[in-house]
């Protein structure tokens, strides 16, 4: 007796079972044809927590196991001599199945592959994302947006050396503008959605777009509304850390304290400076924006260090005697340290202050408070302005 194609490959995808405390995640991709899948998983520190690859047979895979906390998983499906599928999914311990045709295989505007209409079914978090992810492409589809996708593609077209023409900086504003009208609908009624359904990890995720835009207090207020459970989850983890970031560096609050060597060995702490105004100069020889800010650095040294004013340069410098020329050859008057990276890869100061790229200024009250920080050289001289009148003023 001949047992037909269709049976096989039937046995091969309900060969994974119902999870008693665990996930099945099964794919059922049309015409995908063989191949094999891949999913990883990792904590926020970069750990391998998950990697799995299956195989599949007539479009259909199929992953079983158990994930210690819900998970942005990544996804990779390779069919034999066609285009590989990348996408990341929600992972928890709940049936998961994907459905789709790979012949809606597309390429978005950036280069990534996708399957227009892809269904993700099962799991609480699962269909949290398939509402948030719906006002996404039912926002898309208005009317107002229809050249949004065109300008993205056009523009992603271009290559690098592109001149600026008229055209591209008309395109590019009215492209501008789209995004920010989009962004506006999408993450308005994508926040009705969190505040619904507080309990949800994936709901809590999709703040990661959102919060670059938000002011300290709604970030506070929009992150606090989801359950302590899911505040303190791994899959927010990245979240959670940029928020007590932001709180430790917010205006007004104590400047976190750090101690480096001078180019002579002898230790400095922002705390010796206490009583004054400082301005905290990330920087490195290498950085050529960095250097450039040196002339109008000289110029407010001048204007401002006998009334009380200091400016500590932070180099992230390396190489010590780069460090070293670089301060002679400018000719910097001020004060110096260097936050050389540690044995594990950190660097003490940099990070406490969370120095993504230099230039990087941070300005200091006498009470050791936090003013503001960023690229701030334009108004600085305002700034220190007012915090000198203030001390007359109490005088």
């Amino acid at each position: 007796m001949k047992t037909s194609m269709f049976v096989v490959l039937a046995s091969l995808f309900m060969a994974c079972g119902t999870p008693k405390d665990g996930y099945v995640l099964k794919g059922d991709l049309k015409n995908a044809g063989n191949g094999y899948a891949v999913i990883s998983v990792t904590d926020h520190a970069g750990t391998s927590v998950i990697a799995d690859t299956a195989k599949m047979s007539g479009g259909k895979f199929c992953f079983e196991g158990k994930t210690p906390f819900v998970a942005t998983c990544s996804l990779q499906v390779a069919p034999e001599g066609k285009e590989v599928l990348d996408m990341l999914i929600v992972l928890e311990n709940s049936p998961i199945v994907l459905q789709g045709d790979w012949a809606n295989l597309e390429r978005n505007a950036m280069g990534g592959t996708f399957i227009r209409d892809m269904k993700v079914t099962g799991g609480k978090n699962t269909e949290v994302c398939n509402l948030l992810d719906e006002v996404y492409f039912s926002t898309r589809r208005l009317p107002e947006f229809k050249d949004y996708e065109r300008l993205e593609k056009w523009f992603a077209s271009l290559d690098e050396n592109t001149e600026m023409t008229d055209e591209v900086i008309r395109k590019g504003d009215t492209l501008q503008e789209l995004e920010d009208r989009f962004r506006e609908l999408v993450f308005g009624k994508q926040l009705e959605i969190m505040a619904a359904h507080p309990s949800s990890e994936a709901a809590a995720l999709y703040l990661t777009p959102m919060i670059g835009g938000m002011k300290l207090e709604e970030f506070e207020r929009v992150f606090g509304q989801f359950d302590e459970t899911v505040r303190n989850s791994e899959i927010v983890a990245g979240i959670r850390k940029e928020l007590e970031t932001r709180q430790r560096l917010a205006p007004g609050r104590v400047a976190p304290v750090f101690s480096l060597a001078q180019r002579d060995g002898q230790m400095l702490s922002l705390a010796d400076l206490r009583g004054k105004v400082v301005l905290v100069d990330f920087w490195a020889s290498w950085c050529g924006p960095c250097r450039a800010l040196f002339p109008w650095a000289k110029e407010f040294y001048k204007k401002y260090h006998d009334k009380g004013v200091e400016i500590l340069g932070v180099s992230v410098d390396d190489d010590v005697k780069a460090w070293g020329k670089a301060v002679d050859t400018e000719k910097l008057p001020w004060l110096h340290v260097r936050d050389a990276k540690l044995p594990n890869g950190k660097r003490a100061a940099s990070d406490l202050y969370d120095v993504t790229g230099i230039p990087h200024l941070v300005l200091i009250d006498r009470e050791g408070k936090i003013v503001k920080s960023g690229y701030i050289e334009y108004e600085l001289e305002k700034l220190v302005d007012g915090l000198l009148m203030d001390k007359e003023t109490v005088k």
